[in-house]
């Protein structure tokens, strides 16, 4: 009877506890919205990105905001550019690094969306299919690594060519697709450059 008791006297404690537990527990909004991309779910991509940029506004969680429309078109862009399995991860995170590298730059547009439907720079982008595309895993993960903030290019770098256009900040090789160049802006003097690079680095 006594253990009936201490039971029954614990039991509010354990309740108040488990409560205060799930309210401080945080969602793997990393996960959860690569999912929605992948699986088309707007609506609910638009939910988690909204739950999760109001988390971050409050400082209950220590990174860098998404809008889930810019997630969505950069993981088709992506997709569209460098969802073959012959592309490399680090690869595709080049090609959505170069795409944000022109939003920021004076010589594109301003906008995500400017920058990815701009006439004749990403051929599949603006096509029907487009907008019905599916991203994989790798390319909606590659595009939310680059809207919190991951970098690995030079902001100056802003053309993807297999002939080099211009001077070569890294180079890809492939024995089926051969050389891939992504080329620096003519134009060095518009950027913040802080260190020159030396050579052309191979992925």
């Amino acid at each position: 009877m006594k253990k009936l008791w201490i039971a029954l006297l614990m039991l509010p404690i354990l309740l108040s506890l488990n409560t205060c537990a799930s309210e401080h527990s945080v969602p793997n909004y990393r996960a959860l919205l690569v999912e929605a991309v992948t699986e088309g779910d707007y609506d609910g991509g638009q939910r988690l990105a909204a739950e999760r940029n109001s988390r971050i506004e409050q400082g209950r969680l220590a990174e860098e905001p998404v809008d889930f429309d810019e997630l969505q078109l950069l993981a088709r862009v992506i997709y569209a550019e460098a969802g073959d399995r012959l592309y490399s991860d680090a690869y595709r995170m080049c090609v959505g690094e170069l795409i944000l590298n022109r939003v920021d730059s004076p010589e594109f547009p301003d906008t995500l969306e400017e920058v990815a439907y701009q006439r004749g720079q990403f051929v599949c982008v603006g096509e029907p299919e487009f907008e019905d595309l599916r991203p994989s895993r790798a390319c909606a993960e590659a595009a939310l690594q680059l809207l919190m903030g991951e970098r690995r290019l030079a902001p100056q770098v802003l053309y993807r060519s297999p002939w080099q256009i211009g001077p070569a900040y890294v180079r890809f090789y492939d024995r089926r697709l051969g050389y891939t160049y992504f080329c620096e802006s003519v134009y060095p003097e518009l950027y913040e450059i802080e260190e020159e690079t030396s050579g052309t680095p191979a992925f």
